[in-house]
């Protein structure tokens, strides 16, 4: 075949091909015509509804978004402040607030002090005593122990750290013991050196091994547990006027007691011959010496007392209205054998009449007329040549109504002792706290108690620690807080073997020193601390 002819075939074979194809597409079309209507119609409708429903759901969503806004409190802006967009934040779960700092310092007032100051007084770190919310200079110091006792940064303040401790049962009873450093320690160990454990270039506040050494010898002798460290049990002995001294004491005896006992009744302390043996006469007198110089009053000769004693400063015995004891007891004797006093009013207690007698006696004999029993009145009582009376002055009608009134020659009544002790008392009002101090201007409770009634003439009268006051039988005791009466001793418990004692002034006051206040203060006992503390009540004078 020709090649023309082979085009005119492939041609009209091309021709056939396509033909038939577009006759099938064709056929296709109209056979699914309705099928793509259908998808074009169903197009159409999606985007109408489209445009129907997009701005209605828009502005639903701003109005969840507006009324989520006005739900949350956002703070004002400024009057001048630009207003600003404010982003919206995702919802998330609020944080759980972490606990405000805490910082208690001295001067602050805040009712948690009153938890701080009881668990304190728990551990023993402060003498008990009704807590209030004042962080004083007291809490300070207590504070301070604390915190060096349990290895805290010593500051005196409280923060949260130092207040989970001391709230914890993790937190350390007190006990003073080697390392340890204040004004605690400096305080123990001025009672060490005048009980003659410790020598005075030890006084330092610090506790080394030559404090260590002394508690220990003080422990040995006392007879309790031997650990060189000052607990509850061994610094309340420490201060009992029942601790055994290192220094002369009773039952010591030599030369050099015999040298004390000289200068004590040169001076007028003592009313027997000196003989070499530290007797109850010696302890006596060596009281009286401390008393009438400003040293505790514990019936020792420590270092303290023998550098008083063999000074030239050392004060003569004066005796006054409202003392008692043996020295009183030697001058009315001497009285009534130069018969100013009758037997009767020989008593050991000097009261108006006795001081009425002194005068008299003073007057016959050309000396200063003050009522007092010092150096020279002793010197010339007990002389060779002394002027006598020719009646007793209770009986001189020269001397009539001379005598007090309302006093009785036999001495006072107990309701006049009674405002003795409240006059001593008031007068040392504002006297500083010192723990372990019997006066005369410093004191704790029980110091204050004793000294205030050595001074009213109490019978029977020793130093006792607030622990001891809760079953002595001297006294009358007083079971029920009504009953109490003005110059009674009310005793306190607040621990095992922590307590608290203080003069009834009457009216529901009491008179007491307080570590609380750190000085001697009137008060009411009338509140549900003192109620929920009462043990018990001693009339005194009856």
């Amino acid at each position: 075949m020709k090649f023309k002819d082979r085009v005119k075939t492939f041609l009209g074979d091309l021709h056939d091909g396509i033909s038939c194809r577009i006759e099938m597409a064709l056929k296709f079309a109209q056979k699914n015509l309705k099928l793509v209507c259908v998808c074009a119609c169903a197009l159409v409708v999606t985007v109408v509804l489209l445009c129907i429903f997009i701005p209605k759901l828009s502005r639903a969503i701003d109005k969840a978004i507006s009324a989520r806004a006005n739900s949350v409190t956002v703070p004002s802006a400024p009057p001048d402040a630009t207003p600003t967009a404010t982003a919206i934040p995702t919802p998330e779960p609020p944080p759980t607030p972490s606990p405000e700092p805490l910082l208690l310092k001295k001067g602050d007032t805040n009712d948690i002090v009153l938890d701080i100051q009881q668990r304190l007084m728990e551990l023993n770190y402060m003498d008990y005593d009704e807590p209030t919310n004042f962080y004083g200079p007291i809490t300070t110091d207590s504070i301070k122990v604390f915190q060096r006792r349990n290895g805290l940064e010593v500051t005196g303040e409280t923060d949260m750290a130092c207040y989970s401790l001391l709230m914890s049962s993790a937190a350390k009873v007190y006990m003073a013991s080697i390392g340890d450093e204040g004004t605690d320690i400096k305080e123990m160990q001025k009672r060490l050196y005048e009980l003659d454990y410790l020598k005075s270039s030890a006084l330092t506040g610090y506790f080394g091994e030559e404090t260590e050494a002394a508690v220990r010898e003080f422990q040995k002798r006392n007879h309790i547990e031997v650990d060189g460290m000052v607990g509850t049990e061994t610094k309340e002995l420490l201060y009992s006027e029942d601790a055994i001294a290192f220094s002369l004491y009773i039952g010591s005896t030599g030369d050099d007691v015999k040298m004390y006992q000289r200068t004590l009744y040169r001076l007028g302390y003592l009313n027997t011959e000196p003989d070499g043996v530290y007797g109850r006469d010696t302890v006596n007198a060596v009281k009286r010496f401390q008393e009438r110089n400003d040293i505790i009053v514990d019936g020792h000769i420590g270092p303290t007392t023998k550098t008083m004693l063999l000074s030239s400063s050392a004060k003569y015995n004066k005796l006054v209205l409202t003392m008692s004891g043996d020295d009183v007891l030697r001058v009315q004797q001497r009285l009534y054998e130069l018969n100013y006093l009758k037997k009767s009013e020989v008593t050991s207690y000097y009261g108006s009449v006795t001081d009425l007698a002194v005068r008299v006696f003073q007057k016959k004999n050309g000396l200063s007329q003050d009522g007092a029993v010092g150096k020279n009145t002793m010197a010339k009582l007990f002389s060779s040549s002394p002027v006598k009376a020719s009646r007793p002055v209770s009986t001189d009608p020269a001397y009539a109504g001379q005598s007090g009134s309302g006093v009785n020659t036999s001495g006072m009544t107990p309701a006049q002792k009674i405002e003795v002790l409240i006059t001593v008392a008031k007068s040392k009002l504002g006297c500083k706290y010192v723990r372990g101090a019997k006066g005369p201007n410093t004191f704790d409770c029980s110091g204050f108690v004793y000294w205030c009634l050595k001074q009213a003439g109490a019978k029977s009268v020793s130093y006792m620690t607030s622990y001891q006051w809760r079953t002595t039988t001297r006294y009358r005791r007083i079971s029920s807080m009504s009953s109490i009466k003005r110059g009674d001793v009310i005793v306190y418990k607040m621990s095992a073997t922590a307590g608290h004692v203080a003069i009834a002034l009457g009216d529901g006051m009491m008179i007491d020193a307080s570590s609380r206040n750190g000085k001697v203060v009137i008060r009411t006992y009338q509140t549900s601390y003192w109620r929920g503390c009462f043990v018990c009540a001693y009339r005194i004078f009856e």
